[in-house]
């Protein structure tokens, strides 16, 4: 009886070391995890004058949830068709019955950037100075899936502006407005909100980025509005990366408002006076030391043959390359035995106070003013000399100890007489 006992006790505990070992994970064995299932889409927000209206194959949306630690996020890539979707970084985790916020952001230009952890906040591996797109939406994993629709939309204050260029390629050209502060996203924190960039101005230039095919194809610039900025008149200075070469462009009854999209000219660097005998006066200008642009009337065939030019003025001022620099200021007996530069009469100056437009503007941080005719347009800008504003000489002198110059900033009298042997500021016109 002893020994029945005891084969009985040995095969129990064989059964019971068997089971235990069949429950035992191997060292190359993980847990499975059941996939979760995202049936997420995203709505284009109704822009109809935004550069870019609908999603186009590639775009991808970033997707961050709000207890799901960084560097870990979903990404939202758009086939033509449809939405599909990849968790990255190793993973999200999630399981049936967790439930939180999720933060969509769409970069237009950024589908292919990454994400890294910055303490507890989503970065993304570079930044792009463009707007963006974003929408929140709560969820809950049910039955193994994770469903909704975003309502994507562009954060208030952002402006594009689109120049047409068949041969863009990204950031050949930078495009600044002092109305506008390139801006960008900076980091998502752990709870969604979203951190936009801080360290540019309005006197920086906003990136261009490549846009479109064919016909339409150009650069996108874009940024937020600067909140003192009001009026309807604007100012843009256009530079070529690649040799800082740059045309200017000035724009008159446009209002800059939140979610606007300005088309410019044709980005063609080419100032035409005339074309087909009328007035051509929407085209970038060229500016620079040496270069010159005339300002004037076309009156027309059939009505005059008149031609009242205003004169042929330089873009900037003496030894500058740039019209928002002072440049030498330079008494006028030195300004006008300069060789080769001819400054303009009493006469011309007070034809552009006259008869051109006159507007306070500024642009890259510099204050001035635009004459703006219909052949064309110069920036004047703006220092101080004894509480003058803006004063430049004229080739005009009234006695052995005085001499005309023009003050932009005096509405009563612009052409003013003053000592020869102050210093002020020196426009050349061609010879």
């Amino acid at each position: 009886m002893m020994k029945k006992y005891l084969i009985l006790l040995i095969m129990a505990v064989a059964v019971f070391v068997s089971c235990g070992q069949e429950n035992l994970l191997r060292e190359d064995e993980t847990v499975q995890v059941t996939p979760i299932t995202f049936n997420l889409t995203a709505n284009h927000p109704d822009a109809t004058k935004a550069v870019k209206t609908g999603w186009e194959a590639g775009d991808a949306i970033f997707v961050f949830f709000n207890k799901v630690a960084a560097p870990k996020f979903l990404k939202m890539t758009y086939n033509g068709t449809g939405w599909t979707c990849a968790e990255m970084n190793g993973g999200l985790g999630l399981k049936n019955g967790d439930s939180g916020m999720m933060r969509a952001v769409f970069l237009p230009f950024g589908s292919d950037a990454t994400v890294s952890a910055d303490g507890e906040s989503f970065v993304f591996n570079e930044t792009y100075y463009t707007y963006y797109l974003t929408a929140t939406l709560d969820y809950t994993v049910s039955n193994g899936k994770v469903s909704g629709a975003f309502q994507m939309e562009i954060p208030d204050d952002y402006v594009q502006f689109f120049v047409e260029d068949a041969d863009a390629q990204d950031e050949a050209y930078q495009l600044g407005c002092d109305a506008v502060i390139p801006t960008g996203v900076a980091s998502i924190s752990a709870n969604g909100t979203i951190t936009e960039t801080s360290d540019k101005t309005a006197a920086d230039d906003m990136l261009g980025y490549a846009y479109g095919s064919g016909d339409n194809k150009g650069y996108l610039f874009s940024g937020k509005l600067t909140t003192w900025k009001y009026g309807s008149n604007y100012y843009f200075a256009k530079t070529k990366t690649a040799d800082g070469s740059r045309a200017d462009y000035f724009v008159t009854g446009k209002t800059l408002t939140s979610h606007s999209a300005v088309k410019l000219p044709a980005n063609d660097n080419v100032y035409a006076t005339q074309k087909d005998g009328l007035p051509n006066d929407g085209k970038w200008i060229p500016v620079g030391s040496g270069i010159t642009v005339q300002l004037g009337k076309f009156y027309g065939e059939g009505v005059s043959e008149e031609f009242a030019s205003y004169g042929t003025w330089h873009t900037c001022n003496y030894n500058c390359t740039k019209p928002e620099e002072i440049g030498d200021l330079l008494t006028f007996d030195q300004a006008n035995s300069i060789e080769g530069i001819t400054l303009p009469t009493k006469g011309q100056f007070a034809m552009i106070r006259n008869y051109c437009s006159m507007t306070t503007m500024s642009i890259h941080g510099g204050i001035g003013k635009v004459a703006n005719a219909n052949l064309g347009f110069i920036f004047l800008p703006l220092w101080y000399m004894n509480y003058k504003l803006g004063a430049h000489w004229t080739s005009t002198p009234l006695d052995n100890e005085q001499a005309y110059y023009f003050e932009p900033y005096e509405y009563d009298e612009p052409i003013v007489a003053g000592g020869r042997t102050v210093a002020r500021a020196v426009r050349p016109i061609a010879n």
